[in-house]
C-alpha cells in the first residue's frame, strides 16, 4: 500500500498537480503510521531519521524539517532518545493535504483523465471555499479542490450564510470544467447532491435513512446534513468552469446549529424557518467520524457522478430518496423577501431535474429554481 501511495504521488508531483515537499510529508505521514500500533496491538518501535531519509530519499537534516512542519499542522509526532520517530495518535481527522492525500490518492481511480482532489489546496480558515477557489478557477484544472477547517461567512443556495465549525465538519470546494450545456448545468448540483448521499447512505448506521430535499439539500430522517451551492462562469454555449461548493456537518453538535447558522445569529434570522433542523453524522451515529478518509469517499464518488454526466442515472438516483414527492409544499422566491410563488403537491421530479408541483387547479407546474418548504399535519420539513 506504501508503494501505491509513492507512485500516486509521484505522478502527481510530475503532472504539476502536487508540490515535491507535500509530496515528501505525505510519504512520511504515511510511513510513521505504522509506529502506531503493531498487528498485536502493541506500540510498534519508532522510526529513525536514518531509515526514514533512505526510504524516502530525503537527508536526516530533511527528515527533521518536514517532521516539524507535520506537527504544526497538528500530526501528533514524538521523538523516542535513541530511537527515531513515533506517532502518538491518528492523523485520520487531520484534512490538511498531507494528511488526507495518503486517503483520497488510493481512493482514486488511477486511469481517470481528472480526479476531485487534485491539486489539494488545504486553507486552516477562510471566508469561503467557492470564494477562494472561483478566483482560482481561470487558471486551475479540473479537480482542483479547496478545503478548510473553518469557514466563517460561506454562501448557501439563494445568498444565506453557512458556517462550519473549526475542526468538526467537511467543507470543501472542486471546480470543473464540464463538458454539459449550460441548460444542464443544475445537473451538476443534483449529481452533486446524489453522490454524497451515496456515500453517507453506505456507512454503517445510516442504511435507511438518507433523502435528499430538491434540489441539493442532504437529509438525515428529515434533518439537513449536507448542502451543496454550485456557482459558475458560462456563456449561451459553453461553461466555462463550474465551482461546487459543499458543507457537511460531521462532528458538530447539531443543538449549535441552525442551518447552518450559530444559534445567536439564526434566532434573529426569520428566512430559516419552516426549513429542515440541522443535524450531523456525530449525532446520527452517537460517535465522530475520521474526516479525512471520508472525504476521500466523497471526492471519488463526485468524480464518478460528475464525469460523463449520466441525466438518466442520476434522475433515477434522487427520485429513489425524493424527500418531497406525494407532499404539500410551498415554494418561496429565497431571501430577503422569501415570499410564497406556488403552493401544491409535489409530483416528484421531471425529466430535466425539476420539481413538478400539482397546484391548486391541478395544474401541473414545472418549478426549475426556488426555495421549497413542506407544511403538513405534523410540522415542517
Amino acid at each position: 500500500m506504501q508503494d501505491v501511495l509513492a507512485d500516486r504521488l509521484g505522478i502527481a508531483v510530475s503532472r504539476g498537480l502536487l508540490g515535491l515537499g507535500c509530496a515528501h510529508r505525505a510519504n512520511l505521514a504515511e510511513r510513521l503510521a505504522i509506529t502506531l500500533s503493531d498487528e498485536d496491538g502493541g506500540v510498534a518501535g519508532a522510526l529513525s531519521g536514518e531509515v526514514l531519509g533512505r526510504e524516502l530519499g530525503l537527508s536526516r537534516a530533511a527528515v527533521h524539517k518536514h517532521i516539524e512542519q507535520l506537527r504544526a499542522l497538528g500530526v501528533g509526532v514524538e521523538s523516542a532518545a535513541g530511537a527515531g520517530y513515533r506517532l502518538t495518535r491518528s492523523f485520520a481527522d487531520l484534512v490538511a493535504a498531507e494528511t488526507a492525500l495518503p486517503y483520497v490518492l488510493r481512493s482514486m481511480d488511477a486511469g481517470a483523465p481528472w480526479s476531485a482532489g487534485l491539486p489539494y489546496h488545504y486553507i486552516p480558515s477562510c471566508d469561503s471555499t467557492n470564494r477562494v477557489l472561483k478566483r482560482k478557477a481561470a487558471s486551475s484544472p479540473a479537480g482542483t479542490v479547496v478545503v478548510t477547517d473553518e469557514q466563517t461567512s460561506g454562501r448557501g443556495r439563494l445568498g444565506r450564510t453557512w458556517v462550519s465549525g473549526p475542526k468538526k465538519d467537511l467543507t470543501f470546494s472542486v471546480l470543473l470544467h464540464p463538458d454539459v450545456a449550460p441548460a444542464r448545468a443544475h445537473l451538476l448540483s443534483l449529481a452533486g447532491a446524489l453522490a454524497v448521499a451515496e456515500v453517507l447512505e453506505s456507512l454503517p448506521g445510516l442504511e435507511g435513512s438518507v433523502g435528499i430535499k430538491w434540489p441539493n439539500d442532504v437529509l438525515l430522517g428529515g434533518e439537513k446534513v449536507c448542502g451543496v451551492l454550485l456557482e459558475g462562469s458560462m456563456d449561451p454555449d459553453r461553461i466555462e468552469w463550474a465551482v461546487a461548493g459543499i458543507g457537511l456537518n460531521v462532528n458538530s453538535l447539531p443543538d449549535a446549529l441552525v442551518g447552518g447558522l450559530p444559534v445567536e445569529q439564526a434566532s434573529r434570522a426569520c428566512e430559516w424557518r419552516g426549513k429542515p433542523r440541522p443535524t450531523s453524522l456525530r449525532a446520527a451515529l452517537g460517535r465522530d467520524l475520521a474526516r479525512a478518509p471520508l472525504l476521500a469517499r466523497l471526492l471519488a464518488r463526485l468524480t464518478e457522478r460528475w464525469s460523463g454526466l449520466d441525466d438518466v442515472a442520476v434522475l433515477e438516483g434522487l427520485r429513489e430518496r425524493d424527500m418531497l414527492a406525494g407532499r404539500r409544499v410551498t415554494v418561496l422566491s429565497g431571501p430577503p423577501r422569501d415570499e410564497p410563488v406556488l403552493s401544491g403537491e409535489a409530483l416528484g421530479i421531471g425529466a430535466e431535474g425539476q420539481l413538478l408541483i400539482r397546484d391548486p387547479s391541478g395544474k401541473t407546474v414545472a418549478v426549475f429554481a426556488g426555495d421549497v418548504t413542506v407544511r403538513e399535519a405534523g410540522g415542517d420539513l
